[in-house]
């Protein structure tokens, strides 16, 4: 149980950087003209091409910054998590908010291939971690209960 917790940890801290990178990127972006990224690598691939997009915020705000606050209250629960003999109702918190994250995740990544017609490769991966702290903390919710 306290591997998933671990997991969770290391993944979201991850995560945390992710969108830091993406954060101040997309900052970068409103105070110069000329802004690009490790990760553009042509037109249809490029971080800086998705960021700067109106199809890349979620109720005006952009959603790698709503990242860079749902990885580290992630990591909260989970540290949390291990200091507790009873995980169960953390490991549920834990799968609500990683899985409202993947949703939001999911229609960024639809928005991303349909209306911005680029895909932001560091986007792609914090899809990938939010699904994985998603399956790791079910795995421990689980295993809590039995």
């Amino acid at each position: 149980m306290k591997n998933y917790a671990r997991a969770i940890i290391g993944l979201s801290a991850v995560g945390t950087l992710n969108s830091l990178y993406l954060t101040i990127l997309f900052l970068r972006s409103k105070w110069q003209e000329n802004v690009s990224s490790v990760c553009d690598i042509n037109a249809t691939t490029s971080c800086t091409s998705v960021i700067t997009n109106p199809h890349a915020l979620f109720l005006g705000v952009p959603v790698c910054s709503i990242a860079l606050i749902v990885y580290p209250v992630l990591i909260v629960l989970a540290s949390l998590t291990l200091r507790r003999e009873k995980t169960r109702d953390l490991f549920y918190a834990t799968s609500i908010l990683s899985a409202m994250g993947l949703m939001l995740n999911a229609v960024y990544l639809y928005n991303e291939v349909v209306y911005i017609r680029a895909i932001c490769p560091l986007c792609v991966g914090c899809g990938i971690l939010i699904t994985l702290v998603l399956l790791s903390s079910i795995r421990g919710y689980q295993r809590s209960i039995g």
